[in-house]
């Protein structure tokens, strides 16, 4: 019996909810994982990467300052894959 990949053309539902909600809880489980293995807290390790920046307003300041250029770069990516132009070093050129 010969398997065969086909794409489907639309996304259950429950892949569609539950995909980046899985992304999450993995990433979350390695980073516990991860920080156990090098006897750190991963409870203070989590409070130091997503509570911390966001404490105070320079915190949330510096995110807007580092989220800037990402969002342009999205933003010029989106205009060039919506005009069926491919380009893959779009942060290199930033």
């Amino acid at each position: 019996m010969r398997f065969k990949i086909e794409p489907r053309p639309v996304p259950s539902r429950l892949m569609k909810y539950c995909s980046p909600l899985l992304a999450a809880l993995l990433m979350l489980i390695s980073g516990l994982i991860i920080f156990t293995m090098l006897g750190k807290d991963p409870i203070e390790a989590f409070h130091a990467f997503f509570v911390e920046p966001i404490n105070d307003l320079y915190g949330i300041g510096e995110l807007f300052i580092k989220a800037a250029p990402l969002m342009l770069i999205g933003t010029g990516l989106a205009v060039g894959f919506r005009a069926s132009i491919w380009n893959i070093g779009a942060e290199g050129q930033l």
